[in-house]
């Protein structure tokens, strides 16, 4: 289980954090979740890499769980990125020496890989672990949609619509309820984050995303599932083969049978194999 702490306060708000401790930790791994849930919805996945030697930090997003703004309302990028900040400098403060692992899933994923390349402090993280991350949705928006989110999110960036992310896709449904009943979870993103997340996905299967080399050689893992309904596989291999070419340090994992939250799993699977997987990487990765 973990504890709740205030990681950040300004005149916008709170963003509220969540710690699964550790004494003398061999790590410190940092989750940032994906659209519509929390920092604490990990809380099976941090306890298994609590059991394996890592501390495990996270915090809710602007716009998500107990932290500031409307709800879906994760934008301006810049802000989140910089709230990022906080929790790497808050994790690298408590576990002095300890090496650090980011680890996002999906527009965490989409967060964790834009931070690599245009986070102040991305060259702290001794490895990215990136789990079924938002580079191209599964159904691609279509251009007049597209057209009109690029418009209106100049002229009401907080407006928010339905994200249609049904639970049925997200992995087995043992380890997934509750889903639909927990208070803490909406179904809400802002036309501005979600530009911004189509935009840096684009840009990053492309190798078009703008920022620091300091990072490149530091270890990146890619992994996603074959049977993810919700943002594409195909994507993902696409991201990891440019990032490849580019000289980046990265890995790609398909995992056949897996949905889109893989720690979770699939028809056949309740995750457990992938967050295994997860934690050898992350050793050998991170040491």
């Amino acid at each position: 289980m973990y504890e709740e702490f205030l990681l950040k306060e300004n005149r916008e708000g709170k963003i509220w954090g969540y710690l699964w401790d550790l004494e003398n930790p061999e790590r410190v791994v940092c989750i940032i979740h994906g659209i519509g849930e929390y920092g604490g919805r990990f809380d099976r996945v941090a306890g298994r890499f609590r059991e394996e030697g890592s501390a495990v930090v996270s915090m809710d997003l602007r716009g998500h769980g107990k932290s500031l703004g409307k709800k879906g309302c994760c934008a301006p990028r810049k802000k989140v990125l910089s709230d990022i900040d906080s929790l790497i400098s808050w994790a690298a403060d408590r576990y002095e020496g300890k090496k650090i692992v980011l680890y996002g899933h999906s527009m965490g994923g989409n967060i964790a890989l834009d931070y690599r390349k245009r986070g102040s402090l991305c060259h702290i993280p001794s490895a990215y672990l990136i789990s079924a991350p938002w580079i191209e949705l599964v159904r691609p928006v279509p251009g007049r949609l597209y057209k009109a989110v690029k418009l209106f999110s100049k002229i009401a960036p907080d407006f928010t619509v339905g994200s249609s992310v049904k639970e049925e896709y997200l992995g087995n449904p043992g380890s997934v309820k509750p889903y639909s009943e927990n208070p803490m979870i909406h179904n809400r993103i802002s036309l501005l984050c979600a530009l911004e997340g189509f935009e840096t996905g684009m840009k990053l299967e492309k190798g078009l995303l703008e920022g620091s080399h300091r990072s490149d050689s530091i270890p990146v893992m890619i992994m996603h599932g074959g049977s993810d309904r919700i943002c594409s596989p195909q994507a993902s291999r696409r991201t990891a083969e440019t990032m490849r070419k580019n000289g980046e340090n990265v890995e790609y994992i398909e995992l056949p049978g897996i949905y889109h939250e893989i720690h979770n799993g699939g028809g056949e699977s309740c995750g457990d194999e992938v967050i295994e997987a997860m934690i050898n990487w992350i050793r050998g990765a991170a040491g």
